[in-house]
């Protein structure tokens, strides 16, 4: 989830908590509270780091105690009325609301840090997504403008959320059989579908059936249209508006099979180098590509499915070579020996 949407949504829950006296401390410790979490990023030394570590310690429940209590000191200078024990449960709920939050969506969120760095997903909702925003912005401008009812309004606009949130867990479910009807994937395969951008009916299904990852975007709303042939954008402007048009019905959707590469030397020491290990942490359906160049060199090209875009194929490149959507594929460029002699995230835009 966006950190300003954490905000309101941390915001109009704080609110919904106290009465008058605290009003004005519950609305801002909860906004506040609800952010914070997200200046890991502070502390993250680039990408790679960021794959490893974000979402980690600061979205722990194991730490939310003790950096809800370091809120409330800090708050209590300010809000000289309210007792600690209030403005640590306005801190303490606008930080689970983010560490909630965040575990809705796909990325992963490692909650019980340091006991466990392993990541947890429900993926219910996409990270950015405009219902959810508006709710809870709606709610806490109400709440703001006004005042008589303000408790009234953020207690309105917690209970839609949490409508919101039961409404996207239900399709998502709904998703996920669909999924399988259109895979047919073998029992204890890995399988997930993950929610699209700019709409709760629009989903993209993985499955890794071991030698392959089968991967399809399709549309269980009501307004779901077949488009034999989309055209790719140009531009981002374009991805938008073209966007349905690649989100077919279930019965029309494609399925699509991303052979994984055999094993080769080459491919086995990409693996072997620790930030590849990290990448492949993070990554739950990790595609490779192995290609070997006329100079004897040979480069492994990681990609997690996850961030498949919409309109192509891996790699994000289009069939004109224009718009790109690249997101965490990770490029390790060896010597005929194994060694790396290049090794990095590829740049939006650079190609392959």
């Amino acid at each position: 989830m966006d950190t300003p949407t954490h905000g309101f949504a941390g915001a109009i829950l704080g609110r919904s908590l106290a009465g008058r006296p605290d009003a004005r401390a519950a609305l801002w410790i909860g906004f506040i509270a609800a952010m914070i979490p997200d200046l890991d990023f502070l502390f993250l030394s680039g990408q790679l780091d960021y794959l490893r570590n974000h979402r980690g310690w600061s979205h722990s429940l194991v730490y939310l105690p003790v950096f809800s209590l370091g809120i409330a000191a800090v708050c209590r200078h300010v809000f000289r009325r309210s007792r600690l024990r209030e403005l640590w449960l306005f801190a303490a709920a606008g930080i689970a609301s983010h560490i909630f939050f965040d575990w809705m969506t796909s990325f992963g969120t490692m909650f019980f840090t340091p006991l466990s760095l392993e990541r947890y997903s429900l993926d219910w909702v996409f990270i950015i997504d405009p219902f959810f925003s508006g709710i809870s912005g709606g709610a806490l401008i109400l709440s703001i403008t006004m005042r008589g009812k303000a408790r009234r309004f953020a207690a309105g606009g917690t209970a839609l959320l949490a409508v919101y949130i039961l409404f996207c867990a239900c399709v998502h479910a709904y998703a996920l059989r669909e999924w399988k009807r259109i895979d047919r994937p073998p029992d204890g395969t890995p399988t997930a579908v993950l929610p699209q951008l700019l709409s709760p009916f629009r989903w993209l299904g993985l499955s890794d059936h071991g030698g392959s990852l089968h991967a399809s975007f399709f549309d269980v709303g009501p307004f779901a249209r077949t488009v034999p042939v989309p055209r790719v954008p140009e531009d981002l402007g374009q991805a938008l508006r073209l966007l349905p048009s690649f989100y077919p019905p279930p019965a029309r959707a494609r399925l699509r099979t991303f052979d994984k590469p055999a094993d080769s030397p080459a491919f086995a020491a990409a693996r072997a180098l620790p930030d590849v290990r990290s990448y492949l942490a993070f990554a739950r359906f990790p595609l490779a590509t192995v290609r070997s160049l006329p100079d004897g060199s040979t480069t492994v090209t990681f990609e997690d499915l996850r961030f498949l875009p919409f309109f192509t194929g891996p790699w994000a490149r289009s069939r004109q070579g224009g718009y790109t959507r690249v997101a965490f594929v990770y490029r390790v460029r060896l010597d005929p020996l194994g060694r790396p002699l290049e090794r990095g995230f590829i740049v939006s835009g650079r190609g392959r």
